[in-house]
């Protein structure tokens, strides 16, 4: 953003959403293979393997009449929507807070601060950006595995958010939205702060 003014927290949140969903439609089928594998070996002795997956996947809705019995290959996009719903908060959250928190350090602390204390400052407001998006977010995120799990149990037909908020409520209340937010947040909180301390780290190394 060539401006100051022009550096408003719409903007920034539109930067990082625009970054999170540009690759989403190729890298989804993916994640969606990975998280069905997991859920795969839990249920069977042998070790799941990427085709078995696939093949899996491809096999489901054969018995339906929708669409994803004429275009298999939906399949792989279980929980897209909610998906994207998810990405466009949380990686435009991310830059919000981390580009908003930036320009607070810049303006509450001194230039010799900043300069010998600038690692463990990044790494903080990375930290701060991870753990803010992923609290906010991670209700999506339990909406969006289980509707990624759902065809081992409902092959012929792809739960809709409603049903699947419907169930996570009738089965523990608004505290099933939050199942494993705690292991979510031992990973992503050291993943964004060291990514973004790091990717501040390049761009004074490199000059840009």
């Amino acid at each position: 953003m060539p401006t100051p003014e022009s550096r408003t927290s719409f903007r920034r949140l539109a930067a990082g959403a625009i970054t999170g969903i540009s690759a989403m439609p190729l890298t989804y089928p993916f994640e969606l293979i990975r998280v069905r594998m997991a859920v795969e070996t839990g249920q069977s002795i042998a070790r799941p393997t990427p085709w078995g997956a696939i093949r899996g996947i491809m096999a489901e809705g054969r018995s339906s009449r929708g669409i994803t019995r004429v275009f298999p290959f939906l399949h792989f996009y279980r929980g897209f929507t909610v998906s994207l719903l998810g990405t466009v908060p949380y990686r435009g959250g991310i830059f919000l807070v981390w580009e908003t928190l930036n320009a607070q350090s810049r303006a509450v602390l001194s230039p010799a601060t900043l300069r010998a204390n600038q690692t463990r400052i990044h790494l903080a407001i990375g930290a701060a950006a991870g753990t803010v998006s992923q609290v906010f977010t991670y209700p999506l995120e339990v909406i969006r595995r289980t509707q990624q799990a759902s065809g081992k149990g409902t092959p012929d037909r792809m739960l809709g958010i409603r049903e699947v908020v419907n169930g996570v409520w009738k089965a523990s209340g608004w505290r099933g939205f939050f199942t494993g937010l705690g292991i979510g947040l031992f990973k992503q909180v050291p993943t964004q702060a060291i990514s973004l301390a790091s990717w501040q780290a390049a761009k004074k190394v490199l000059q840009i």
